[in-house]
């Protein structure tokens, strides 16, 4: 009884160190500063760079995306069809017990 005492009351300090070390981290606001940016032409370059690979990239994803759809269709069908024409539950003929002669 006294371990599970001594187990509860740690596991309880541990809670509220995390608790206020949680409370004293300072928060990252996810708004960018409206400061002045200095930004080179290489850099406005790349981002429209990477703006345009973004869209071609998302382009060919979403062709190969249905490319792929077509193909499942395609051997979801052929599977299907293969299901179809196989006979039902073929049964073994009896097994023919071999007599020996004597």
């Amino acid at each position: 009884m006294i371990r599970f005492i001594i187990q509860t009351l740690f596991f309880l300090s541990l809670a509220a160190i995390l608790y206020l070390m949680a409370k004293a981290v300072p928060r990252i606001s996810d708004e960018p500063d409206n400061g002045p940016v200095n930004r080179s032409r290489v850099m406005v370059y790349i981002e429209k760079l990477d703006e345009i690979l973004k869209a071609f990239l998302e382009k060919i994803l979403r062709q190969f995306r249905v490319w792929l759809l077509r193909l499942d269709n395609f051997i979801s069908k052929k599977l299907n069809r293969f299901k179809k024409e196989a006979p039902k539950e073929t049964k073994l003929p009896p097994a023919e017990e071999k007599t020996q002669g004597n």
